[in-house]
Order: structure tokens, then C-alpha cells, then sequence
């Protein structure tokens, strides 16, 4: 019965793994993620690995040669406990995929990055590096964070793409 198993790669290898792997006639998955980082002091989109020198693969240990899987470029190992590979839960690795998009790139809500009263700071445009508390999630992409304004608590509607936790 395939299984899904967890492949530790290279420092920085994840895609190359994934395609050795895959050349080789195995089922991967390598859960990718958006974000919003600096570069040069400027904000920018990137698609990174969710889990940085992680992927899944789907196995099924007694009719596989899964050994391989090891020697395989941009590989380090199968995560293991003694023996033999450690399996996964289907249902993680299910509830991982059901949260991507048709790219295969997780796109979390706001909701899976910040908690209600959580400090924030903006990143850039007119209000950068102003600080408040994250208040909740709302429509079209939008949250609303508290910001002390003119000496009083103001909403703000924001892209959370924007936001930072504060320091």
C-alpha cells in the first residue's frame, strides 16, 4: 500500500530532488508557498518551499525500490526512525494540498498567519513601518488592524501582504 514519506534534501535542492525523483517514476510533493519578503529594501513576491529542505514522496515500501530514493541527486535521506521510513499521515499531507491552488502554491489567509491582538507593522507605502494590532480578516483580500491614530484607535483596511508581526 503506498504511503506518503517524508525526503530530507539538500540545503536549497527541494525542486531539483522533486525532479530527480520524479525522473526516477516517483509520486512527489513539494508544497509551495507565497509570501512577501525584502529585497534591497524593497518588498517583493516569492514562491519558497513550505517547508524549507522538505518534500513528501508516496511509497509503498515492499513493492518499491525505495532505497533509491536516497541516492537520488539533491537528496540527503528518508526521514527515518530505526529501519525503515517514517510515514505520514495521509490526512496531512491531503489538508496541505487541499489549501493550493491551481499553481500548487499554498496561498494562506490572514487568518493562518496572524491571531487577533497580535502587534503588526506596515511594510511599505505611506503608513511603512507604523505599528497596530492585527483586529480580523475581511472580504476581498483585506484585514483590519487597529492603529493608534491622531490619539485614538482607527480600523484600517489593509492587504495583509503588507503586514509584518511587529518586534
Amino acid at each position: 500500500m503506498k504511503r506518503w514519506f517524508v525526503v530530507y534534501t539538500k540545503a536549497a535542492q527541494e525542486r531539483i530532488a522533486e525532479i530527480n525523483l520524479k525522473k526516477q517514476g516517483f509520486e512527489t510533493y513539494l508544497p509551495r508557498l507565497a509570501l512577501r519578503k525584502k529585497s534591497a529594501g524593497r518588498a517583493i513576491s516569492a514562491v519558497v518551499p513550505m517547508f524549507s529542505r522538505y518534500l513528501f514522496v508516496r511509497l509503498d515500501l515492499d513493492a518499491m525500490p525505495w532505497r533509491s530514493v536516497n541516492g537520488t541527486f539533491g537528496v540527503s535521506n528518508l526521514v527515518s526512525f530505526g529501519e525503515r521510513p517514517a510515514p505520514v499521515a495521509d490526512a496531512v499531507v491531503t489538508e496541505i494540498m487541499q489549501r493550493h491552488d491551481e499553481d500548487g502554491v499554498v496561498r494562506l489567509s490572514a487568518q493562518d498567519v496572524f491571531t487577533p491582538g497580535e502587534k503588526v507593522e506596515i511594510e511599505d507605502g505611506p503608513l511603512a513601518e507604523v505599528k497596530g494590532l492585527f483586529s480580523a480578516a475581511s472580504a476581498k483580500e483585506r484585514v483590519i488592524v487597529l492603529m493608534s491614530l491622531l490619539g485614538r484607535d482607527v480600523p484600517v483596511r489593509i492587504s495583509p501582504d503588507r503586514l509584518r508581526r511587529a518586534s
